[in-house]
Parts: structure tokens; sequence; C-alpha cells
């Protein structure tokens, strides 16, 4: 059987998609909820205070949204229920928070990314929805940097960032259009306007960003998701209202893996969706209800460099893991699953 790799939950992987006779494109790997799931061992002295004065709970993820990877082995996990982003390291087995702001804590956690400083540090970007700011924190959880002045942002919720030119886009959900910042939290440009022609933009959520620098937003009240070049140049799109795999009721996170495989997850029909650059539908996961593989109303999603992908499985309180098992897919040769009618 295929495991996980080092970095990621070591767990048999015993759910596929599509089903057999069909070759596996999809595998579930593993469910976390709490720092326990780390599989973490307990110090002696840890053992000794637990035993005199009672075991301590552990946090719980309550209500994920946003989800990221480093590839690392960092798991960021934006958590609107308790306030706070939660960090899960698979490689060291560690778990820790990040809530506090200069003036207070995070109130409405949503968007969610990371990357290293020329020294190496950490960078943590946060987007809180209600304070209506982007936070970046160091390694340690202190805020070294606000993006999004006053007025600049509407209502911020999704964000994506370039690794290479590190340019921040940041979704304005209710200014319909996305806020482009540099590193310095400066901002750049912006695109998008409200209405449903070619780059125009309907209570748009989240955003990701390829490895060639093409950026996916999900425009949510117009059921689709649109492409545009690094500098908001719009490209293509894809995607429409319906009641079939294959079209869209409530699309939310969206992320793009090392293959080009653009993965939209629908919180209506309790699965992922994953397309072709065309926007062809290749194959779908998951269903609604609360064992390993369903879901019930998912947000935020993520890929790394492993092919794996994290799904924010919000009202079942944990973020799941699945690995992408196929090679690079072309349009046609992945089957649909489940007939192409909505779970």
């Amino acid at each position: 059987m295929l495991t996980a790799c080092a970095s990621a939950p070591v767990k048999k992987i015993e759910i596929f998609w599509p089903l057999p006779p069909d070759p596996p494109r999809i595998g579930y790997v593993a469910s976390i909820s709490e720092p326990k799931d780390l599989d973490r061992k307990k110090s002696f002295f840890r053992k000794v205070v637990e035993f005199l004065f009672g075991e301590e709970t552990e946090p719980h993820i309550i209500r994920p949204y946003g989800v990221f990877s480093d590839g690392k082995g960092n798991m960021y996990v934006t958590d609107i229920g308790l306030q706070v982003v939660h960090v899960f390291n698979f490689t060291e087995k560690s778990y820790r928070q990040v809530f506090k702001l200069p003036e207070g804590r995070l109130r409405s956690p949503i968007g969610v990314a990371a990357d290293r400083s020329d020294s190496g540090e950490e960078n943590l970007y946060v987007s809180d929805s209600e304070l209506n700011r982007i936070y970046v924190f160091d390694s340690k959880g202190n805020v070294i940097r606000e993006m999004g002045k006053e007025g600049e942002l509407h209502r911020v919720s999704g964000i994506a960032l370039n690794p290479t030119t590190r340019i921040l886009y940041a979704v304005d959900t209710t200014g319909h259009r996305v806020v482009a910042f540099d590193r310095e939290g400066k901002k750049l440009f912006e695109f998008g306007k409200r209405g449903n022609g070619d780059g125009e933009f309907n209570f748009p959520t989240n955003i990701s960003v390829d490895r060639e620098g093409s950026l996916y937003v999900t425009d949510s009240l117009n059921f689709r998701v649109e492409i545009f070049d690094s500098e908001g140049q719009f490209k293509s799109k894809f995607g429409s209202l319906g009641n079939t795999i294959g079209t869209f009721s409530k699309p939310k996170g969206v992320t793009i893996d090392q293959h080009g495989h653009i993965y939209v997850v629908d919180g209506i029909y309790d699965t992922v969706q994953i397309f072709d650059q065309a926007g062809r539908l290749l194959l779908n996961f998951g269903g609604a209800g609360s064992k390993e593989g369903d879901f019930w109303l998912p947000a935020g999603i993520a890929a790394d460099g492993q092919d794996r992908i994290y799904v924010a499985d919000t009202y079942n309180h944990r973020v799941q893991i699945f690995q992408f098992l196929g090679e690079s897919t072309e349009s046609g040769t992945a089957p649909v699953a489940n007939g192409g009618k909505a779970p």
C-alpha cells in the first residue's frame, strides 16, 4: 500500500477515487483535528505534570477556512471559530498557535500563506475579514507588518503569494476586485469590478497562484473560476451555475498542483472537482458526510510540491489530506466519478 511522504502524517491510503476498475488518481491519507494527530510523544516531565494535576485539554480545530502547506512539513490552518492560525509541523511533530496582535487578537482569520525572508526566517501572512487587514507574523508569532491601509480594502478574504516576485494578492470580496501588494505592504495595482463579463467579479472569495505566476480566482456568485496573468490581465474562465458535477453551486477554495490540474472546492456539493487548464472536468472526489474522505461544507484547499492536497473540512472540524497518485493527466484520460451527478 502507498504511504504518505515523510513530512506528512504516515497512514496507509485505503480510500481511492475513482472506484475500481478505473485506475486510482486520488487517495485519502489522513485527517488532522488536533495536535495529538501528529502522534507526538509526551515527555517524562509532561507525564508527571498530568499525573499530578490532570491531563491538559488539547486545542482542537473548530471552524477551519484557509489552509496552506509550505511543502517542508508545515501546515497552516486559519480557524474562524477559535480565532487563531494553527501551525502543525509534521516533521518535528510540533504544534503552535498564532493569534496575537499589537492591540488585541485575530477575529476572523480567512486567508493564509507563508514564505521565507531573505535571512531564511518564516513569514506568515494572514488576512482577517473583520479587521480588514493582512498581518505578517514572524516565526515567534509577532506581527512585523500590516497590509491594507484604511480604505484600500472593503472586505478582504482569500490571499495568495507569488514566491518568485513576492507579490501578495488579496481578494476584496465586497469590493469585487483583487488587490496586489509588494512585500512591504505597498499597494501595487488592482483589477476587477462588479459584473459578469470577462475579468469582472461578483463577490469573489479565494485565489491561488500557479508555478508560472498565473492567478486563479473563485468568482463565487458568478459560479466560475477566472484565470489572469500575474499583472491581472484576463486570460480565460470556466464554470457555470448548475446541479451536476462540472458546474458549481457554492465554489470556494481553489488550488493548482504541479501538473497544472485545477482543484475547486464546492461547499454545497461537498466535493472537490478537478479540471484541466481548458476548464474540462477530469475527476471529483469526496461526498457529503463525516467519514474519512467525506466533507461537510468544505472551504479552503491547498496543494504542495509532493502532490498532497489539503482540504479545510469546515463543519467536520478538521483538515483532510489526500494524495494525487497519477502522473500529469491529459484531458479525457481521467474518468469522471459519480457518473457526473452531484453527490
